[in-house]
């Protein structure tokens, strides 16, 4: 498992649905290393979505494109933020750390004057 700390995104667009299977891309990166640590892969909704894998230092993880939003949301939104992959099974995930039901002080504000 490994700690995500940066990201970067791709949305590609044009050429034919024949030879762009792959719709979007995000590379996380850790302290670790310079070059990305995981790869996830969305992949366009009804295309054949390959197996997970691991390329040296590199998880490659594997989408649909309809899992982009939830899978940049987590990234921009909560933290800590790991991945996982079981190079056994092919299975692989993203996970958050432990956090606190509410995490905003303005969320906290707004709950103790409702309650109040």
């Amino acid at each position: 498992m490994g700690r995500i700390n940066t990201y970067s995104a791709t949305l590609y667009t044009g050429g034919s649905e024949s030879n762009l299977q792959c719709k979007a891309m995000i590379n996380c990166y850790n302290d670790t290393q310079p070059t990305p640590v995981m790869t996830a892969y969305f992949y366009h909704e009804g295309y054949f979505i390959p197996p997970n894998s691991k390329h040296i230092d590199k998880v490659n993880l594997r989408y649909s494109i309809l899992d982009y939003n939830n899978f940049l949301d987590l990234l921009r939104n909560e933290s800590p933020v790991f991945f996982y992959y079981n190079e056994h099974s092919k299975i692989g995930y993203l996970r958050t750390g432990q956090e606190s039901i509410i995490e905003s002080t303005s969320e906290t504000r707004r709950i103790k004057e409702f309650t109040i």
